[in-house]
Parts: C-alpha cells; structure tokens; sequence
C-alpha cells in the first residue's frame, strides 16, 4: 500500500510521541514544546477540537507500513475572508522523496475545493531550503520576506511569506489520496 493522508486519531499518541522522540532540529521547530506522550495527546485534543470548530483540518502522512510519519494542516481557518495557514513537517528518516510536497498539494486540493478556502498562506525560513521546496512544488508564490519573524533558541530568522489562490494553476504532482473515517484504514482518493 503506498503513502496516504488521514485524520490524526486520538490513539495516534503513542506514534506521535514516537515521533517526537525522533525529532531533529528542524522538526523541534515545528512541534510543540513538551514532547512527551501527554503533550502528543494534548496537541491531538487541540486539533481534534479545533476540526470540530471548523478551525483547522489536519492529516497524518501515513507510510505504507500504516504508521504516522508526517503532518500537513490547515489552522486559523477564517470563513469571512476565505484564509488559511498552512503547515507541513515529515520526521527526518521520510524526507527526501516528495511526501511532504504531495501531501500539501492534497491538502490544497481538499482545502479549495471541499472546504471552499480561497487564500491559502504559508511561511519558511529562509534558511530552510527544503521547506521552500515543498512550498514551490505546492504552487506558492513569494509574496514577501519578513525580517527576524521566528525566534528559535535565541537566535532570530527571516522568513518568506508565500499565498496560493483558488485560482492559481494547480501544481503538477503527486497526490497522496485522502482516507475518509469510514475507510477502515485503506486509502481512497478523494
């Protein structure tokens, strides 16, 4: 079975908590503070709560072994003026081989054309070229840089701020498929 998004679950905690452990330097930057099993399962309460709110749509990158291995999402969902920000990490043994692109582009597909988001808004570091990668292959555009945005350990980074439009050229690309909760498991395009 190849590669397929899903909706975190909430017994997702332990592999989640896994991840963590695993991280490195560019993945701490993108997960929450306390790593530990009941700060996975809070930061999956916190989704779950926030999907449930029509806030934010978040799927596990699933390897075909059927464990989590990445995240990309959809947070401050704002229905007034059609926005979204979105968010990707893949753990460091997965990346490399366009998970994390492909996952963004059916993030982005779902996004425009299920949820009707028209602005879809991401941000990098700019020292971060594989980040700026992913977001590129997603069909970003560079709309700007902003100096000194993040702070990480002290230190301070500009970043590049990126928005793709409902009306913009879909991205040529692999697409992982979207399980839906009634799936049981298996991976069907949406």
């Amino acid at each position: 079975m190849a590669e397929f998004l899903r909706r975190w679950r909430r017994d997702d905690v332990s592999a989640l908590a896994d991840i963590y452990a695993r991280a490195d330097t560019d993945l701490f930057n993108n997960i929450p503070d306390d790593r530990s099993p009941a700060g996975a399962k809070a930061w999956l309460d916190r989704i779950r709560s926030a999907e449930d709110e029509g806030t934010a749509a978040a799927y596990a990158i699933v390897a075909a072994d059927l464990s989590p291995v990445g995240n990309v999402m959809a947070t401050a969902i704002e229905q007034r003026h059609s926005t979204a920000w979105i968010s990707y990490w893949l753990e460091p043994s997965v990346r490399g081989h366009g998970l994390a692109a492909a996952g963004v582009r059916s993030l982005i597909d779902h996004l425009h054309d299920e949820l009707d988001v028209y602005r879809l808004e991401l941000g990098y570091r700019v020292d971060n070229p594989a980040s700026g990668a992913v977001a590129k292959s997603a069909g970003f555009a560079v709309e700007g840089r902003e100096r000194e945005r993040l702070l990480y350990a002290g230190v301070r980074f500009d970043t590049e701020v990126c928005a793709r439009l409902r009306g913009d050229q879909r991205a040529s690309g692999r697409r992982l498929p979207i399980t839906s909760p009634d799936d049981g498991g298996s991976a069907v395009s949406r």
